[in-house]
């Protein structure tokens, strides 16, 4: 099995790989983060001194959060098109006509959307820490009115470790919903559009909720964690929310959404006529 899922995987990124869509894509996602990297400290009139420049991590989560997005919409198109794709294009039937499983068909889809989550989410994070580390000054947090450190160098880089982690689970599930949707009609196009509606309703909707009802939506995890890193980084007093940590809830919510996705969308496989 092992060998036939890794050839699918292969075949996968080649396909990738060729989409000119994709490199568009990460184009954007370049212009995105660099853009709120250099504008938003000129947009809220932070200013550099002789002694003090702007702070490396601050940069970096002004462009990680943005860029974050950005990517997490790219990532929800790609695999919301990754089953839909095949039945659109029809390829699908000569896909199974050869000595593969559905099962294995179905494990590549879901390796090729880890892998691409994981591309993406690598290649907002080094474009946002390159320009951090070039321009900023990785040193501790200051306070402009009374010129005292609130955050040394070694606590702020922590807390930025700890926000790109608590993201990554919540970006990979918005991928997994993609494929949930994938497997919801044969249209390519249509699975775009109700994976991209769904998500911007879902994060529409874990905005209004209550503190502890938004705890339980994985939406909510990487805006919170990457919004807390930028608060630490303008040196606003703040803490993490003490039940996310004790309970690991941005670990524990994002899988529990993932391993009900994941059924759902291979149920849905399975009962697909699917003749050559």
């Amino acid at each position: 099995m092992m060998v036939r899922v890794h050839r699918l995987i292969r075949a996968e990124f080649l396909k990738l790989s060729a989409q000119p869509f994709l490199k568009v894509c990460l184009l954007v996602l370049i212009v995105i983060t660099l853009s709120f990297e250099i504008g938003l400290p000129l947009a809220r009139g932070q200013k550099e001194t002789v002694w003090r420049s702007y702070n490396s991590v601050m940069l970096f989560a002004y462009g990680f959060q943005s860029g974050l997005k950005v990517a997490t919409y790219v990532l929800l198109i790609f695999s919301s098109m990754i089953f839909a794709g095949e039945f659109d294009r029809g390829t699908i039937k000569n896909l199974l006509t050869r000595p593969i499983t559905r099962l294995d068909f179905f494990v590549a889809k879901c390796l090729t959307v880890t892998g691409l989550a994981v591309f993406l989410f690598g290649f907002v994070f080094f474009v946002a820490s390159a320009w951090a580390l070039w321009r900023g000054d990785l040193g501790p947090v200051w306070d402009d009115g009374s010129y005292l450190i609130q955050r040394g160098a070694a606590e702020i880089t922590q807390h930025a470790r700890k926000a790109v982690l608590m993201s990554f689970l919540s970006f990979l599930a918005a991928g997994f919903l993609g494929i949930l949707v994938s497997n919801l009609t044969e249209s390519s196009g249509y699975a775009v559009a109700i994976g991209l509606v769904v998500f911007l309703a879902g994060d529409l909707a874990t905005g209004m909720m209550a503190d502890r009802a938004k705890e339980k939506v994985f939406l909510f995890y990487a805006p919170y964690a990457l919004e807390k890193l930028t608060q630490l980084g303008e040196g606003t007093t703040t803490r993490w929310n003490p039940d996310i940590d004790a309970q690991h809830l941005y670990v524990f919510v994002p899988t529990a959404y993932m391993a009900a996705f994941i059924p759902l969308a291979f149920g849905l496989f399975r009962t697909r006529n699917i003749t050559a």
